[in-house]
């Protein structure tokens, strides 16, 4: 009997020491929170690349980091109050995919570490003073679209491009910078931009249906808002055999005809590398921010042949054979 006693008091230390070893583990593990306003598939492919980029700098989730992944479902007060949950549970640094979601983050907290990803222009959302050395506690990548290029490839397609409508919400930073841009890039190519707001998702309708007749092509671009209504703005193109084209090459795949962006995965990955560098100790003001597409040297051109004869076009082979990817 007194053997037994003494084996299971063994075991017991044992066993308590196995628990209270697990329980340093856990309490040593940093915490890494990701949030986005909206589960969009580029913005989910922002997150998984994030992940895997701190893996590749060796932390795993569940083994060297813990990792709280939390969406908004395209709430903005919910957005608020997954930021104020972040700064009570103590993270070590946040990962912010998009403008709002960023701009939420930042408003609630000037310490802890914050890393953006997929906001399209981070000084005018007021993130950071400059990309260089941008100090504070902010730095991050930009998914910025490389616009000069997605132009020269529609009017490839549509060689007689000279008016393209741009439906947007206003209320977006990231927006009104893609429109400062386009209108940029595009006058240089003789190529004019007519504008159409949608300030939400139920005006999205009325703003495309503005445009059709009166321009050659439709452009939509990174706004979480348009994008949720894509398949509405496709319809209306097919109806009016205007093509639509889009900022990020997922619209493609959901019936725009062509796009050239970013591969989101990459541009979680150098946010990734971004958080496992202020995990090692440096502060976030002292790494650059980035624009993806000036660290990629090959852009994805993704075209769909189905989409381009709907809507009363067609696709180049010379477009064809340069794709990354055809969707039929």
């Amino acid at each position: 009997m007194k053997r037994i006693l003494r084996t299971s008091a063994a075991l017991l230390a044992a066993m308590t020491i196995a628990l209270g070893s697990s329980g340093v583990h856990s309490a040593e593990l940093k915490k890494v929170a990701i949030s986005t306003i909206v589960e969009v598939p580029q913005l989910l492919e922002t997150r998984d690349g994030v992940i895997k980029g701190l893996a590749e700098k060796g932390f795993a989730d569940g083994k060297d980091i813990k990792v709280d992944y939390q969406t908004a479902n395209g709430n903005l007060p919910t957005q608020q109050q997954i930021s104020k949950k972040f700064v009570g549970d103590g993270v070590d640094v946040i990962v912010a995919i998009t403008t709002p979601t960023a701009q939420a983050m930042a408003s609630v907290t000037t310490t802890i570490p914050i890393v953006f990803a997929t906001v399209t222009d981070p000084v005018k959302a007021k993130l950071i003073p400059q990309y260089k050395a941008p100090g504070g506690n902010i730095t991050g990548v930009s998914d910025a679209a490389p616009i000069a290029e997605q132009l020269k490839l529609f009017r490839e397609i549509l060689p007689k491009l000279k008016k393209i409508g741009f439906v947007f919400n206003p209320g977006l930073d990231s927006s009104n910078a893609t429109l400062e841009r386009l209108r940029d890039e595009a006058k240089p190519l003789g190529i004019s931009i007519v504008e159409a707001a949608a300030p939400t998702a139920n005006e999205v309708i009325p703003a495309t249906k503005k445009l059709t007749g009166n321009v050659d092509a439709i452009y939509i671009p990174n706004d979480t808002t348009v994008v949720a209504a894509l398949e509405t703005v496709v319809k209306i193109g097919q109806e009016t055999s205007t093509p639509v084209f889009t900022g990020e090459t997922r619209g493609v795949d959901r019936g725009a005809v062509a796009s050239m962006g970013l591969d989101y995965i990459e541009v979680g990955r150098l946010a990734g590398h971004m958080v496992a560098e202020i995990l090692k100790g440096k502060k976030p003001g002292e790494i650059d921010a980035v624009v993806a597409y000036q660290q990629m040297p090959n852009f994805v051109v993704v075209v769909n042949k189905g989409a381009a004869t709907a809507m009363g076009t067609a696709i180049p082979d010379a477009v064809l054979k340069r794709a990354t990817r055809v969707v039929n």
